[in-house]
């Protein structure tokens, strides 16, 4: 039996059975050989990849509860924050040594190229059970890039680093707290400041790729979703000027 599954605004997906069928691209072998890539490194958690049937490709359906918006409260909790940069920086490890001869990106890759970067690694694309981190989904727009691209956007989607809190999630007040939270976690050596830096640079990012979609697809409303990011660049812009928000 084929049923549609919610989200995939940029894609058609379908569940099948326990795979996952949808519209494949130039980069789709690209994808499928980094995700056996990951699988024989120790991410257990990713979809394996099943192979191209025709225009689709297939994947492996990770069961679980995937969250989507407005978000429910229990994803604001600290122990999703960890868990989330812990599953992050074990993709990232998993990614160093991955041949890029002959590698076709569906995103543009990003410098400096220390790992491959999910490049949507946040809750909508995460799978729960009972509240616990099972596993991640949607990879095709990974690629090459820095480990802070993708703590950046987990940050801005968990923390969450924007400009009115939604409701239920931390606010303002708890912004740096939650950061110190994801970098102890991932372990990375970068500063609040850098993440935030980062996080308005993605923002600019999304905006501009969500105005390429609208004229790609012929979805106008990706336009007022550019807008939006737009302005939560600014607003986000306000924690390195913010004297009760320490940068570094």
């Amino acid at each position: 039996m084929v049923d549609s599954l919610p989200g995939g605004n940029m894609n058609v997906i379908h569940r099948d059975g326990d795979t996952v069928r949808r519209i494949a691209g130039p980069w789709t072998p690209t994808v499928h050989r980094y995700l056996a890539y990951i699988a024989r490194n120790g991410v257990d958690w990713a979809p394996r990849p099943k192979g191209i049937e025709g225009d689709r490709e297939v994947l492996s359906f990770i069961e679980g509860t995937v969250p989507v918006y407005p978000l429910p409260e229990w994803v604001w909790a600290d122990s999703i924050a960890v868990e989330g940069a812990r599953r992050l920086r074990q993709l990232h490890d998993a990614s160093i040594g991955f041949g890029l001869d002959g590698a076709i990106w569906q995103s543009p890759t990003k410098v400096p190229a220390e790992v491959i970067c999910h490049n949507d690694f946040s809750p909508h694309n995460l799978a729960f059970r009972d509240g616990e981190f099972f596993g991640a989904i949607d990879f095709d727009m990974c690629s090459p890039g820095p480990r802070l691209w993708d703590i950046a956007y987990f940050a801005t989607r968990v923390v969450p680093l924007t400009g009115e809190a939604p409701p239920g999630a931390p606010g303002w007040n708890e912004i740096g707290r939650r950061l110190d939270l994801i970098l102890a976690a991932y372990g990375s050596v970068s500063s609040r400041g850098d993440v935030v830096r980062l996080a308005i640079t993605r923002l600019h990012d999304l905006a501009e790729h969500s105005v390429r979609k609208a004229e790609e697809l012929g979805k106008p409303a990706l336009r007022d979703d550019a807008e939006y990011y737009e302005r939560e660049a600014v607003a986000v812009g306000r924690l390195l000027t913010d004297p009760q928000f320490e940068a570094n």
